[in-house]
């Protein structure tokens, strides 16, 4: 499941579990269908975003220093590039 919340407060903004993280150079893709008002949430706060990918053993917190987040209304495609990540064991 992917949840994206506001950094300040922790405020969810999305949860998913329909979306895909891929390895760019030295850089995370994370891609999610969303509909154009949860994409308006999103990049309205798209300099303060705490990205996790949360599976059964392990969290993974993504973020991008530099808001690096498109939105493709014609694709309904929310694209993150995310530049940190780190990972935590859940057990």
């Amino acid at each position: 499941m992917l949840m994206i919340r506001h950094s300040i407060g922790s405020r969810l903004l999305c949860q998913t579990t329909n979306y895909r993280i891929e390895k760019q150079d030295d850089r995370w893709q994370i891609s999610l269908s969303v509909d154009e008002e949860t994409a308006s949430t999103v990049l309205d706060f798209q300099d303060e975003l705490n990205i996790f990918d949360a599976k059964e053993t392990e969290k993974t917190w993504y973020y991008s220093s530099d808001a690096k987040i498109n939105f493709r209304p014609d694709e309904k495609l929310l694209v993150i590039l995310a530049d940190h990540k780190t990972a935590y064991p859940t057990q």
